[in-house]
């Protein structure tokens, strides 16, 4: 699918004529809607919605709020962190779906996350026992295979739900390869000339279990989970000039997730609502690395032990016109981390290598949504957030933060297919408890050291979102998004006795500023029956001060031009679908304050095709990166800091997975 047809089914379809009315805030897609497509899962149904693009969230966000994505399951986001979105809507039938709605701003009894547009997954409420069990392989370069194994039991009775699921496998990192490394001059004459080989794996396995059921006249839902994932990557890299020469680099790394949380929601009576929320997650982490270059010997350590309390709980009541939210959420989150470098057995001192971190945070929240019209929707909240960062070992530390965070949220629905949003907001970025330690990569030669001194930063969003509806439930959403950020968190210097070292650090002011278009088009109007284009496209520009050359530059590690184009073809009358997907290519700039890196990644593009043999069975093929898209890095190496230094070298490296295939088998039981 070229840029050529997407610009053809975008014309077609803005100038369609009206649909169905969209002041309604929920728009229900019943099971119905989704059949043509035989989705076997609620993830297949998710991924039909109009104009939704799926986000997972971030379990790596402290505290509750932030990690959620955008999809509720009857209503609530599931109670975890450790078990990604996604698995959980892949472990819900679709046979087990009633509807999917999409809400917006307005939807009376509905907390939105500070969103302004999500999914709601509900279920049939039937006395079932249902199950699923799957097996299924991809095959890599070199006989490398990916093999796994899955199951998940479900049963309902009443109002009782239990659920049970587990999962082994292996995953390859398909962004891995082999390519040449070199490095020149600033006038081009070679310095060095390798080729280089990296091979990545993941072993994971997991078990998860849920239950809900009535109580004291609420509903409770539990749930644990133990996650276990172990990584090694064999790295070789062997030069041919100036001299022959041969290093060999083995990392390994050992996470290990625990998690228990529930929550109980309650009616108190015709108006308010009650709804808690626990969660314990701990996360064990042992890792090190050894390299050998011709008989030199480095390696790496470290440990690192974390653990997130959370608990927060809400009234909301409901009104005709208005309805009120308030509540509150505290967390405690502790990180003990240690790590180590040494050369020849010999110790090198790093900055910050040891270090115990705790944070205590609380935030109140009020939100009031007023419904003024059956066309405009209206809502204003506060966030107010407090935190305590505490820091022990290698550094002392301890500092306080207090931020308001408003929110206001206007909603028009213009007529009966133009809805527009307009939103000013304020965020407070939240720091990574890892960018206190310090952390050396043995393949790159380089030390990021810790930082003690870093705030998070701060930013006034202004966003502006025109969603049009289509005719055969399509639909475009058009968002411009402007960013004012304060203490911008990007690369500075961290200067020592005898040691200079890159890490984290606050650069002051920047800005950002995104375009981001999010399509579903269906293609009858191109004669592609049963044809459907999705997108979803990010264009970027921001903007900061760069603290070692004083020039503007684009923040680190945020792309100009990122997104997917995914294009299916449901053939109902074969009991089969077939699709092409497309990564668009980006390039990733980050400048440390004696280098600046570019890592790049081509564009990717693969092919799926799924057969429902019976409806209890459905098989996928798929084979991906099928242009052998490469992963590269230019690394622009100076003397000294950079604006003061001159530039030292420039080294490439070029690494190509080549194109992989796989296929799954999966099998449903009971009703």
């Amino acid at each position: 699918m070229t840029k050529h047809h997407v610009a053809i089914a975008l014309t077609t379809a803005l100038l369609a004529g009206p649909v169905m009315a969209a002041q309604d805030p929920v728009t229900p897609y019943p099971a119905a809607f989704f059949a043509p497509a035989q989705p076997y899962s609620a993830f297949d149904m998710i991924a039909r919605l109009p104009g939704f693009s799926f986000d997972g969230g971030d379990s790596d966000v402290r505290g509750f709020s932030g990690a959620t994505g955008n999809v509720l399951i009857d209503g609530k986001p599931p109670a975890s962190k450790s078990e990604s979105l996604e698995a959980v809507l892949k472990r819900i039938p679709a046979r087990s779906v009633e509807r999917i709605e999409l809400i917006r701003p307005g939807a009376a009894g509905v907390d939105l996350q500070g969103r302004s547009l999500i999914a709601n997954v509900v279920r049939r409420a039937e006395t079932t026992t249902r199950g699923r069990v799957e097996a299924g392989t991809d095959w890599h370069r070199d006989g490398l295979t990916a093999p796994r194994l899955a199951g998940e039991i479900t049963r309902r009775s009443g109002d009782r739900l239990t659920e049970l699921s587990a999962s082994v496998g292996r995953e390859i990192d398909d962004d891995k390869g082999q390519g040449p490394r070199r490095r020149v001059s600033p006038t081009g004459a070679l310095q060095r000339d390798a080729v280089y080989r990296e091979d990545q794996a993941h072993k994971v396995a997991e078990i998860a279990a849920g239950h809900e059921r009535a109580l004291l006249g609420g509903k409770l839902r539990l749930d644990a989970s133990v996650k276990s994932e172990n990584t090694r990557a064999d790295i070789l890299e062997v030069a041919s000039f100036p001299a022959p020469s041969t290093e060999v680099v083995v990392e390994r790394e050992k996470v290990l997730e625990r998690e228990i949380g529930g929550h109980f929601d309650r009616a108190l009576n015709e108006r308010w609502t009650l709804e808690t929320l626990a969660l314990h997650h701990a996360t064990r982490v042992r890792a090190g690395d050894a390299a050998d270059e011709d008989g030199g010997v480095s390696t790496t350590r470290l440990a690192s032990d974390a653990r997130e309390t959370i608990g927060r709980g809400l009234l909301r009541r409901k009104g005709q016109a208005i309805t009120l939210e308030v509540g509150a959420e505290a967390a405690l989150n502790v990180l003990d981390s240690h790590s180590g470098l040494a050369q020849n057995g010999v110790a090198i001192a790093l900055p910050a290598a040891n270090v115990r971190v705790e944070e205590r945070r609380a935030e109140g929240f009020a939100t009031a949504t007023w419904r003024v019209t059956t066309a405009v929707t209206l809502e204003a909240a506060m966030r107010v957030e407090t935190s305590t960062l505490t820091q022990s070992g290698d550094s002392t530390l301890s500092k306080s933060f207090v931020y308001p965070k408003p929110r206001l949220l206007l909603t028009w629905a213009a007529d009966d297919r133009d809805q527009f949003r307009f939103e000013i907001e304020r965020r407070v970025g939240q720091l990574d408890f890892a960018d206190f330690v310090s952390s050396t990569s043995l393949t790159s030669n380089t030390i990021t050291a810790g930082n003690p001194d870093l705030e998070p930063d701060k930013t006034w969003r202004l966003s502006a979102t025109w969603e049009r509806r289509l005719p055969g439930d399509g639909a475009i959403v058009l968002t411009a998004r402007h960013d004012a950020i304060s203490d911008a968190v990007d690369r500075v210097p961290v200067i020592g006795p005898g040691y200079a070292f890159d890490a984290p650090g606050n650069i002051g002011d920047g800005r950002r500023t995104e375009i981001e278009l999010d399509a579903s088009l269906p293609l009858q109007a191109l004669k592609v029956r049963g044809g459907l284009l999705k997108a979803t496209i990010i264009a970027r520009r921001s903007r900061v001060i760069d603290p070692a050359t004083g020039a503007a530059r684009a923040i680190s590690d945020e792309p100009a031009l990122e997104g997917t184009i995914h294009f299916t073809q449901d053939l109902p009358a074969w009991r089969a679908r077939w699709g092409i997907d497309a990564t668009l290519a980006e390039d990733k700039p980050e400048y440390r304050f004696d280098e600046v890196r570019h890592d790049a990644a081509q564009a990717r593009y693969g092919m799926f095709a799924e057969l429902r043999p019976a409806p209890a069975w459905n098989m996928r093929v798929h084979a991906d990166n099928l242009t052998n898209g490469k992963v590269s890095r230019r690394r622009e190496q100076y003397a000294g800091p950079r604006g003061t230094a001159a530039l030292k070298r420039v080294e490439t490296r070029e690494m190509e997975h080549g194109a992989f295939a796989g296929v799954t088998v999966q099998r449903a039981f009971g009703g």
